[in-house]
């Protein structure tokens, strides 16, 4: 019998996160704090199982950046949604951080960009083992997240997350900005997610705390995305 599998998801849409982080941001402007002041100028008396599920979906859309094991600020993505300096950066921003978590990143891929139903996304979910207490969930997080980039990218039909060749080729393109540079991580993954993945000089490093084959799996899928990103052995040297 095929193990139900309880996806790695954010608690809440992208649109819900954006709203938090700005109170994050009016709280601590730059600043680190540590995770249970954070919790609170979220409205929770401090770090519990519904705070540590909301900061953790800001960690998936990279909104919130880790400092150290216990310290937290927004991160520069999130600076580029609140405060862009062109509509173009907030739209590219957006889109960023709405393919961030790589369950949404799959959907999107999966219909090559494109809408679908929610009952056509729960029959994939539930194909792929998905817990049913979940689904709704799942499927009004993605939703919501999926709308708010078609109405910031002018109501065209939503963009495909990029393929990691053309990710690659932009990279060699067009120098990375400082403020916007992906640093790397250390220690263990922020609380609630298994894993952290980072691209850093042509080099993938992260981090990750595996409880289940689940997570596993979704390590191995998150791995195999940003694998193009590689260069090849001989041309590594």
């Amino acid at each position: 019998m095929a193990r139900v599998r309880s996806p790695n998801y954010p608690a809440f849409s992208l649109p819900e996160a954006i709203g938090r982080i700005k109170t994050i941001h009016t709280a601590e402007q730059h600043l680190a704090a540590p995770k249970a002041v954070i919790a609170k100028h979220l409205g929770y008396g401090g770090m519990n199982g519904a705070s540590i599920k909301a900061i953790s979906a800001l960690n998936k859309y990279g909104l919130l950046e880790e400092v150290s094991s216990d310290r937290l600020k927004v991160s520069p993505l999130a600076l580029s949604i609140l405060f862009p300096a062109s509509e173009e950066e907030k739209v590219a921003a957006i889109r960023e951080a709405a393919f961030k978590p790589p369950l949404f990143a799959e959907i999107s891929a999966e219909w090559d960009g494109g809408q679908p139903s929610a009952e056509n996304l729960r029959v994939y979910l539930i194909r792929r083992n998905f817990a049913a207490d979940a689904l709704d969930r799942v499927i009004q997080s993605y939703r919501e997240t999926m709308e708010l980039v078609t109405k910031e990218s002018g109501g065209s039909s939503l963009p495909n997350p990029p393929a990691a060749a053309q990710v690659a080729s932009a990279a060699e393109a067009t120098p990375m900005q400082p403020a916007r540079q992906i640093q790397p991580q250390v220690g263990h993954p922020p609380a609630g997610e298994p894993y952290r993945i980072s691209i850093l000089g042509g080099r993938i490093q992260g981090s990750f705390d595996l409880a289940t084959t689940d997570d596993t799996d979704e390590m191995i899928r998150a791995l195999t995305a940003v694998k193009a990103l590689l260069k090849p052995k001989e041309a590594a040297h």
